[in-house]
Order: structure tokens, then C-alpha cells, then sequence
């Protein structure tokens, strides 16, 4: 979907449903390395400054575009990070390009996760609000959650949300993540963060309010 496009898909949809206060990007991808994510939000903010613009972002261009997303008067932001170990984060990324750069492996691990540390940090101290989108995967990042909830904490961020994986692509044979085992988690990790316990699956894909949604 083009920009043009996508702005007018929007614009119909606030004027059909005076509750839609909100335009969010994200995925698949990442939307900082899109033009087309600039281009989309600049143009919604045009149309109605009213809009409160979001953004899902797995945060390695982050820390470079604090500046842009404060000149646009973003609030909140929400950023997917999953592990703060190296050897995890190889796990579940398969690789990552940086600039001209191609990373795979351990060295891409620690790459990501230095990249997402100090994009959180700076755009909490540039008073945005940031919640943490944490995937649960079941035997490989189990040991990781607590210490990722303490870390993103201590970096600024204000809420997490641990969601169980939906098991597909390279993770298909892994199974999601019992119930009991995920609350343990939050409960656990609700001691350094606050947790969001009200999103049984996050979409991006859907237009409407929660309870009330409609996927596109």
C-alpha cells in the first residue's frame, strides 16, 4: 500500500468512527527503514493534528529517529524486544542489515540488543512513553524475560507486554507457551515493570477500538 493510499484508507475509516483517535505502523519489517513510514505519518498529520500517531518498531534505528518522532509529537511508542542475551536474540532473528552492513549471528545479536537499549533510553528521556512488546518462546527465551524486564526498566521504558508466539516460519515446531507459565512470567517480571496483561494477541493489521476491532 502506497502512502497516498494508506492515508486515504485512514481518513475514511476516522470519518465512519468518530472513536478512532489513534494511526499506528509497524511490521512486517522494520518501519524506520521505510520512507514510506515518514511519508504516511507526516501526511496523517496533515490531515488531522488531533491524530495521536504510534509506531512498532523493533528499535535498532531508533535511537537516530528520537528527534523525528518528537518533532512529530508522538506520545507513545512501542518496541519488540525479546532477550537482552546475544546468543538468544541469534535465536530469533536471522539476520539484520545496519546501515550497508549484514549481520548474522552472535555478533548480529549484540548488535540488536546494544541498538534497542539505547533506542529505549533515548526516547524515554525524551519523554516519550515506551512499552515493550516481549515474545515468550518456549525453550529459547524462557531464562531471559526477567532479566529483559529489569534491563528495559532501568533503560526508561514504562510497560511491558509479555505475548506468547504464535509458532510459524522457522519457529513452527516449537509450541506456544502455557497459560499458567505466561502469568508466572508477568507476575514475576511485575516486579521491575509494569505489565499490560489486557492483549491475548497483538495485530497490527485491524481498524477499530479494542473488543471492537475489524481486520483489514
Amino acid at each position: 500500500m502506497f502512502p497516498e493510499t494508506a492515508v486515504e484508507r485512514a481518513i475514511i475509516e476516522i470519518r465512519n468512527d468518530s472513536r478512532i483517535k489513534i494511526v499506528a505502523v509497524s511490521g512486517p519489517g522494520e518501519p524506520l527503514a521505510n520512507p514510506e513510514t515518514f511519508e504516511t505519518l507526516e501526511l496523517i498529520q496533515k490531515y488531522r493534528k488531533d491524530i495521536h500517531l504510534c509506531l512498532s518498531t523493533n528499535g535498532t534505528l531508533l535511537f537516530d529517529n528520537v528527534q523525528w518522532l518528537v518533532k512529530m509529537g508522538f506520545k507513545t511508542l512501542t518496541v519488540s524486544m525479546s532477550t537482552i542475551n546475544p546468543e538468544t536474540a541469534s535465536l530469533i532473528y536471522e539476520w539484520a542489515r545496519l546501515g550497508e552492513t549484514t549481520l548474522t549471528g552472535s555478533q548480529m545479536g549484540s548488535k540488536i540488543v546494544e541498538e534497542q537499549i539505547r533506542g529505549i533510553s533515548r526516547a524515554a528521556r525524551a519523554g516519550i512513553f515506551v512499552k515493550v512488546n516481549s515474545i515468550l518462546i518456549p525453550t529459547i527465551n524462557d531464562h531471559d524475560i526477567i532479566p529483559l524486564a529489569k534491563t528495559i526498566a532501568d533503560a526508561g521504558a514504562s510497560l511491558q507486554n509479555i505475548i506468547p508466539i504464535v509458532p510459524n516460519g522457522r519457529l513452527a515446531s516449537l509450541s506456544p507457551p502455557l497459560k499458567d507459565d505466561l502469568e508466572r512470567l508477568r507476575n514475576q517480571a511485575a516486579a521491575f515493570i509494569d505489565q499490560f496483561r489486557y492483549c491475548y494477541q497483538c495485530r497490527s493489521d485491524v481498524i477499530g477500538i479494542p473488543g471492537c476491532d475489524v481486520v483489514l
